[in-house]
């Protein structure tokens, strides 16, 4: 009786373990589904206002600075310089947090529409290509690549997103003192008065 419950223990265990493959899916499958989590975390919209006033910013700068009654100082290449910084920072956020939710997307439905596959024991797939142990490892390993450089994105992103925000938090009150005195500067030059005043 010991030794029928032993086999009987064994072939549950056995009966259980999921096919290597279809683990390694799950686990990649659990790690597009956390950056799905918390994408939509990223304060998209206030990345948006950031560049549209960043971006309005360097317009400013640089008619400002086509204009024969403003000069520009070596402090000021400073102050412009973090402007540059934090835009560039901010650039193509958008487009990056959209281009990962496309990749999540794809990303969940080739790992779920290869689990079914290996559970299934398809041996043909919706293009008619045959379905063997060659077929599987090349697709499992392409989708695990994938979703590893999903996540590389993500945390470039972040990063991005991250520095370009501070930079701004930290540099805007500069930013914004510098365009009022170019633009009274300016406005001076205008009514042709003595714009040098507003350098003191």
């Amino acid at each position: 009786m010991r030794l029928f419950a032993t086999v009987f223990l064994i072939f549950i265990l056995v009966g259980c373990t999921e096919n290597p493959q279809v683990s390694n899916l799950r686990k990649s499958l659990a790690k597009v589904d956390s950056v799905d989590s918390v994408i939509s975390l990223l304060p998209l919209d206030s990345i948006n206002s950031v560049r549209i006033r960043l971006n309005e910013a360097k317009d400013e700068v640089r008619w400002l600075g086509a204009d024969s009654s403003v000069s520009f100082i070596r402090e000021d290449a400073e102050i412009i310089n973090e402007l540059s910084k934090a835009s560039r920072w901010l650039k193509d956020a958008p487009n990056r947090i959209n281009g990962m939710n496309s990749e999540i997307l794809r990303c969940k439905l080739q790992i779920e529409g290869l689990i079914n596959v290996i559970e299934s024991g398809a041996t043909i797939d919706a293009n008619g290509d045959t379905i063997d142990d060659a077929y599987l490892t090349e697709n499992v390993k392409r989708e695990i690549a994938a979703v590893n450089n999903l996540l590389s994105h993500y945390q470039e992103t972040v990063t991005y997103v991250t520095k370009g925000l501070e930079c701004d938090r930290d540099g805007w009150e500069a930013i914004d003192s510098l365009l009022t005195v170019k633009r009274a500067m300016w406005a001076r030059g205008i009514a042709g008065e003595d714009t040098n005043s507003d350098e003191k």
